[in-house]
C-alpha cells in the first residue's frame, strides 16, 4: 500500500492526492502507504513473465533494486481549479541496480510489516475490458464486418477527464457555481450536489481512489453505455466560519450514446460545449447560447447522471502512526495472457527489452526518492503524470504546514512482477507490481521526535505501478538525464516542456513516465 495514500482522500489525476481514509500511515515519497493508511510487504528477488508457452526469467535473482538512505517529506497539490490528484501514493525508493543473489540478501530478520493475515486471492476484474469494447463493437458495415463505435476510446484520457471532471464539479460547488458545469450534470445530479452544500470555496480536491463498479453490456445494438464509478477523496470547504476538510465517497453514474466519439488526450481535462465547442460560461441551464442545444443529454458528451453520496465525514489528512497493510499476502492479480501480451509488445519494439524496461522503471524510482528526500519535487517532473506530480506536491506541503518531515533510509525494490498490458491508437500502458521494503518514519521537526513509524524496523509492502508511453514510441526506454525528444540536458518547466524544444515530456510521447500508483487494496486489474 502507499505510504502516502493512507490518508484516504477522493483520490486525484493523475491526478491528485490527499490521502483520506486511513487514520494513521507512514507516507513514503511516491509510495510505501496506501491511502487507507496500510503498508504492503513483499518477499523474493525474481521476477519473470512466460510468453507464448514458454518461461522467461529476468534475473532478479542476481539483480535487485537497492538504494541509500534519504530523508523525504511528501507532498502534493492540486491545480488552480481543485486539479484532481491521482494519488494512489507514489512509493518511495533509491533504485541502484547491483548484482546479488538472494542467498546473498535473504530476508532479513528485522523486517517488519503489520500485514493483515485474513486476505484473500481476488479475481480480475473485467470492467474496464468491458468498457474498451467500445473500441472494437460496433453495427455491421456494408461488407458484414462491425464498424466500431468508438475506434480511438482509450482508458488512459477517460480517466484522466473522469478525474479533472471529479475536481471541476466540486470546485464549481463553491461559489455556488455548479451551473457553469450543467452541459456535464443531469439536473439529478445538480440537485445532489447543491445538497451536499455550496460553501464559498471547494479547495485541495485529492482524489485517493477511483473504481469501476460497473460497466453495461456493449453489444452491436447498444444505444447508450453507462459507467458507475466510485470515487473516495478529501476536500477542504472554505465558509464564513473557517475551512473545514472532509474524506468521502461517492457514487457517480455516467452515460453517454454508443455514437459518440472519444476526446483525444490533449482534449482530456478540457471543458467546453460538448456540441459546439464554446465557452461554459455560455451555458443557460443545460441550453449552450451559442449552438442553442441542449447539451447534457449523453449525445454529445459523458453525462453525470446520477451522483451518490455513501460517505461524508469531516476529517483531515492523517500525517503519523502505524497502520496495518492490505493486500500484501495477495497473489498478484494478473490480467489472462498477460505474459503473450508483452511478448507481442516486445516483438514490436526490438530494442525495447524486460531489463530495459525495469531499469527504467528503477530510474523513475531513484529520481522520486532524491526529489521527496530533498524536498525539491519539481525534479521528478520528466519522470512522473501531471496528476502524480500534482499529488506529491500536495502531501510536502501538507507535512511542512504540519512541522513534520517523511523520513526513508535504506529504500529498496526487491521484486517486479508483470500484471497488465494494454495498448490502443494513443497508449500503451504497463502495470507492473513493485516489491519494496525499507525504514519509513515521521519526524517532528521542533524536537526531533518519531510520531510515525519506526527507525529500526523495515517496513514491507507492495503497490500496482502504472507506466505509459505513446503507442507510436520507439526505441529503448532511457536512464539518462536528456531530454527523449532533442537530446538536450533535462530541463523541464512547470508544464511539462523542455526549456530547450518545447516538447511535453510527460505526456510519454517519447519515453515512459509513470502515470498511476495503485494499493493492493483498491486494485481491480
Amino acid at each position: 500500500m502507499n505510504r502516502l495514500g493512507k490518508w484516504l482522500v477522493f483520490t486525484s489525476p493523475l491526478l491528485l492526492a490527499l490521502v483520506l481514509a486511513a487514520p494513521e500511515g507512514l507516507a513514503r515519497p511516491g509510495g510505501g502507504n496506501t491511502y487507507r493508511g496500510s503498508s504492503s510487504s513483499s518477499s523474493g528477488s525474481s521476477r519473470s513473465y512466460s510468453s507464448s508457452g514458454s518461461s522467461r526469467s529476468y534475473g532478479s535473482s542476481s539483480s535487485s533494486y537497492s538504494g541509500s538512505s534519504s530523508g523525504s517529506s511528501g507532498g502534493g497539490s492540486s491545480d488552480g481549479s481543485g486539479f484532481c490528484c491521482l494519488v494512489f501514493g507514489v512509493l518511495a525508493v533509491v533504485i541502484v541496480i547491483s548484482s546479488v543473489s538472494n542467498k546473498k540478501n535473504p530476508p532479513r530478520a528485522q523486517d517488519w510489516s503489520t500485514v493483515k493475515q485474513r486476505e484473500q486471492p481476488r479475481p480480475w476484474s473485467q470492467e474496464r475490458e468491458k468498457l474498451e469494447r467500445l473500441r472494437t463493437v460496433g453495427p455491421a458495415g456494408p461488407d458484414g464486418r462491425p464498424v466500431p463505435f468508438d475506434p480511438d476510446f482509450s482508458l488512459v484520457p477517460f480517466e484522466d477527464f473522469l478525474y479533472a471532471l471529479y475536481a471541476r464539479v466540486h470546485t464549481a460547488r463553491g461559489g455556488g457555481q455548479l451551473e457553469t458545469m450543467a452541459a456535464y450534470l443531469s439536473e439529478k445530479a445538480l440537485q445532489t450536489l447543491r445538497g451536499v452544500g455550496e460553501p464559498q470555496r471547494v479547495e485541495a480536491i485529492v482524489v485517493g481512489a477511483m473504481k469501476y463498479l460497473s460497466v453495461s453490456a456493449i453489444t452491436s445494438g447498444s444505444l447508450r453505455v453507462s459507467v458507475r464509478m466510485r470515487f473516495e477523496a478529501n476536500y477542504t470547504e472554505v465558509s464564513a466560519s473557517g475551512p473545514r476538510s472532509f474524506y468521502v465517497a461517492e457514487e457517480w453514474l455516467l452515460v453517454r450514446s454508443t455514437q459518440v466519439k472519444s476526446r483525444s488526450p490533449e482534449n482530456a481535462r478540457v471543458f467546453k460545449c460538448p456540441n459546439c465547442g464554446a465557452p461554459l460560461d455560455g451555458m443557460q441551464g443545460n441550453t449552450c447560447s451559442y449552438c442553442q442545444k441542449t447539451v447534457n443529454t449523453g449525445e454529445f458528451d459523458w453525462v453525470v447522471y446520477e451522483v451518490t453520496e455513501v460517505e461524508r465525514e469531516s476529517r483531515g489528512p492523517q500525517l503519523g502512526g502505524d497502520t496495518p497493510e492490505e493486500g500484501t499476502n495477495l497473489s498478484t492479480v494478473k490480467q489472462p495472457r498477460v505474459d503473450e501480451r508483452m511478448q507481442r509488445l516486445l516483438q514490436q519494439d526490438p530494442e525495447m527489452s524486460w531489463e530495459a524496461l525495469t531499469a527504467r522503471l528503477g530510474f523513475i524510482f531513484q529520481e522520486l526518492q532524491v526529489a521527496w528526500s530533498e524536498r525539491q519535487w519539481e525534479q521528478v517532473r520528466p519522470y512522473v503524470s501531471d496528476s502524480l506530480f500534482q499529488t506529491q506536491l500536495y502531501w510536502m506541503g501538507a507535512y511542512e504546514r504540519a512541522g513534520l518531515r517523511n523520513v526513508t533510509q535504506n529504500a529498496r525494490i526487491t521484486q517486479v512482477e508483470l500484471a497488465r498490458v494494454v495498448s490502443d491508437r494513443y497508449f500503451v500502458a504497463l502495470t507492473v507490481r513493485v516489491f519494496a521494503t525499507g525504514l519509513d518514519f515521521t519526524l517532528r521537526e521542533s524536537d526531533g521526535k518519531v510520531v510515525g513509524g519506526s527507525q529500526r524496523r523495515e517496513r514491507r509492502y507492495t503497490e500496482y505501478w502504472t507506466l505509459i508511453r505513446s503507442s507510436t514510441a520507439r526505441g529503448k526506454p532511457s536512464t539518462e538525464k536528456r531530454c527523449p525528444s532533442c537530446g538536450a540536458p533535462l530541463s523541464i518547466n512547470m508544464a511539462g516542456q523542455c526549456t530547450h524544444c518545447s516538447a511535453r515530456v510527460t505526456s510519454g510521447d517519447f519515453d515512459w513516465v509513470l502515470s498511476r500508483i495503485e494499493q493492493d487494496e483498491s486494485y481491480q486489474g
